[in-house]
């Protein structure tokens, strides 16, 4: 479901994120072990959700309307997008005269649980 050829504008700020918990996973090994620190890099919490506003109101409303639609994603990118959903769902109780686009936006700019890509994505963003 990713469009050809598109450019994450976080790209920088991901592989910084990612660098740091590299950094700090290998900072607290006793016996190094690079695939841990990047298991740990890609699983520890991100500031935000590595994706722009306009692509996660995009999928989110196909979402509404298909939820099936994530089957075709990969693993990490799909639970992204569903836990992107559900907050908007949760946020659209609260505030249902809100537009998609806002809700979409203040959940994609909190604090995501993890960065969403397998520790060999990690290692490549990482590696650069």
């Amino acid at each position: 479901m990713k469009k050809k050829c598109s450019y994450s504008e976080f790209n920088s700020q991901r592989r910084e994120h990612l660098l740091r918990g590299f950094r700090e996973s290998v900072a607290r090994q006793s016996r190094i072990s690079a695939e841990r620190a990047f298991r740990y890099a890609a699983e520890r919490p991100a500031p935000r959700f590595w994706v722009s506003e306009e692509r996660a109101a995009e999928v989110v409303s196909k979402i509404f309307v298909n939820p099936g639609i994530m089957e075709s994603m990969y693993k990490e990118k799909g639970e992204m997008y569903l836990e992107i959903y559900r907050r908007v769902r949760k946020l659209r109780e609260v505030y249902p005269r809100a537009s998609l686009s806002s809700l979409v936006f203040r959940v994609v700019n909190s604090e995501a649980p993890r960065s969403y890509i397998s520790w060999q994505r990690a290692r490549n963003v990482i590696k650069g």
